[in-house]
């Protein structure tokens, strides 16, 4: 089994990455900037006994997409699966928004996740592989926080998009889901600490970019043959609160 896990050099993706290669899949680990962390990702895996290939593109760029499925398909061949990780997180108030914060968001979450999953689609048609196509969403899709218009729109534009891919690849065979984590401990600088979020948060904890991985590895399996166009939120029910956690009896 073959899969390609965008944004794959940190955090969440270096997570799904490690893990694909532990359940027995070849790996092409994505990257833009984050090189020294796609090529130790690939040792990894290798020491696993599965093959992994560092592959850069800058997903703003179409041709580069392309280009990162031809390379993947040559060395590794045809996917089985196509994780679309890589996404921007920036936060501005709605009247602060700029058009370059807009473009720069919708070309890496959308756009670029649109346009991979088409070359990824269009590759397992081709080899007859009935394959899987995942995103990582956010719980922001559904949620309504500060200060992330762009992104809230961005990934709830995500979620609607694997939907269109959900129906239209059902006759080959080939599944797309969505998850949409919530806080996750990816020990991003950017992140609160988190205690101060456990308010909001009704299980009182974050994710672990494991937990996430572990997701993938199910919606990939055939435990979840029958789950096409889904998004399976993971957020430890903080999508869930619209009040005061005294109000709810915690």
């Amino acid at each position: 089994m073959i899969a390609l896990v965008t944004g794959a050099g940190t955090g969440i993706g270096k997570a799904i990455a490690l893990k694909l290669g532990e359940s027995g899949y070849d790996v092409a680990v994505h990257y833009n900037s984050s090189s020294q962390g796609a090529d130790e990702i690939c040792e990894q895996i290798r020491k696993k006994g599965q093959r992994a290939i560092s592959v850069k593109a800058d997903l703003s760029d179409t041709s580069s997409i392309a280009g990162m499925f031809d390379r993947v398909e040559e060395e590794l061949g045809a996917l089985d699966l196509l994780v679309n990780n890589a996404g921007i997180t920036k936060t501005a108030p709605f009247l602060e928004t700029d058009e370059n914060l807009f473009d720069l968001i919708y070309k890496v979450d959308v756009k670029a996740a649109y346009f991979a999953s088409q070359c990824a689609c269009k590759q397992m048609v081709k080899h007859g592989k009935k394959g899987s196509i995942i995103a990582i969403s956010s719980n922001h899709s559904k949620a309504h926080f500060a200060n992330v218009s762009v992104y809230g729109t961005m990934k709830a534009a995500l979620n609607k998009m694997m939907e269109h891919i959900a129906i239209e690849m059902a006759k080959y065979g080939i599944r797309a889901n969505t998850i949409a984590p919530g806080w996750v401990d990816t020990g991003a600088s950017r992140l609160d600490e988190k205690e101060t979020t456990y308010y909001k948060i009704p299980l009182k904890k974050w994710a672990t970019v494991e937990e996430i991985a572990d997701t993938v590895i199910f919606l990939a399996s055939d435990s979840a043959a029958s789950i096409t166009g889904a998004t399976l939120t993971v957020d430890n029910g903080a999508s869930l609160m619209c009040d005061k956690g005294e109000k709810y009896g915690f």
